[in-house]
């Protein structure tokens, strides 16, 4: 019963030699140098183009620029989208990006330009024919190698 007190003393003065050390090198919390990208909106891409290029483009009665704009980032939310004379309500999603050309006087959205993707052909599977119709066609001769180890019990000679 004397060792384990003993133990206990022991691991109790460690345990307190930590806690010591731990507060004395620390003190204090480290301050986190960044935050999580889901807690903050991700803002969206506008791209604006037209037909003549050139044209100017506002953004709520602001001008952004002329066209062709691509991938300005734009904080969510529901804008007024006016370039030459054509004014037309968008509405910006987190994370998305949203592409719009004027054409004849009209907005067209367009879609995102997909990714080409390399399809791999399909591999024909074959059957395989056993080692035992190797042997069975003509002119077959299996070859002694001196080597081999399972012919030799002392090992392979190399």
């Amino acid at each position: 019963m004397r060792i384990y007190a003993k133990l206990n003393i022991f691991c109790f003065f460690f345990a307190f030699l930590f806690v010591a050390a731990t507060f004395a090198a620390g003190g204090e919390l480290i301050q986190p140098t960044r935050t999580l990208k889901s807690s903050e909106k991700a803002p969206g891409t506008l791209s604006v183009f037209s037909e003549p290029p050139g044209l100017d483009v506002f953004l709520n009665q602001s001008k952004i620029g002329k066209t062709p704009i691509l991938s300005m980032e734009v904080t969510p939310g529901a804008y007024s989208l006016k370039v030459k004379d054509v004014e037309t309500k968008i509405h910006v999603i987190p994370g998305k990006s949203l592409r719009l050309s004027l054409f004849k006087g009209s907005f067209i959205q367009l879609s995102e330009p997909k990714k080409k993707t390399v399809q791999k052909p399909e591999t024909e599977t074959t059957e395989k024919k056993p080692a035992e119709s190797a042997r069975k066609q003509k002119g077959y001769q299996p070859q002694y190698d001196p080597g081999y180890w399972p012919l030799k019990p002392g090992g392979p000679i190399k």
